[in-house]
């Protein structure tokens, strides 16, 4: 199987970067889905339902951000951390 960083540093391309996660965890890829040094800017209603898709399909949802990990359940990781993440990947997909 095979691992993908979803790299999500723009802060504007935060929607798209969650929907090529859900996209490939339907073509059994590993996904873990980075949101970078920011805060998840409009979780509406529709963006809530598809973090819950990626958790049930077992996507990982993980930010440097300590507010999205309180607020909204990432994992939280240190930019060290991230960066040995991104080294066990066989794919980063930067948005």
């Amino acid at each position: 199987m095979k691992k993908v960083a979803v790299l999500i540093k723009d802060i504007d391309q935060q929607y798209e970067g969650l929907l090529l996660s859900l996209g490939a965890l339907l073509d059994d890829v590993d996904i873990q889905m980075l949101v970078f040094n920011h805060e998840i800017a409009n979780m509406d209603e529709a963006y809530q339902d598809n973090m819950e898709f990626l958790d049930e399909m077992e996507g990982q949802r993980i930010s440097n951000n300590m507010a999205n990990a309180e607020k909204y359940g990432f994992q939280h990781a240190t930019i060290k951390e991230i960066a040995q993440r991104l080294k066990d990947v066989d794919l980063i997909i930067p948005f």
